[in-house]
């Protein structure tokens, strides 16, 4: 299903599986500043709709995994 982007569209966190690896890093990573559940406003969907770029905990935007997401 194709998403499409609206200024004011929210995503809930449904998933923490880490999702990338860092060469000579023994910790996978990528999901360490999200909290399952939570909702957060989406800034972007990028790659043809497979990651989002969001506000994670951090207070910064990074692009995630849209499967971590679920539109509500």
């Amino acid at each position: 299903m194709a998403t499409t982007w609206q200024p004011t569209m929210l995503v809930q966190c449904v998933s923490l599986k880490p999702w990338l690896s860092y060469p000579g890093c023994d910790e996978p990573g990528g999901c360490h500043d999200l909290t399952l559940g939570r909702i957060y406003e989406l800034l972007g969907i990028e790659a043809d709709g497979a990651f989002y770029r969001i506000f994670d905990d951090s207070g910064g935007d990074y692009l995630y995994p849209a499967s971590h997401f679920r539109v509500v």
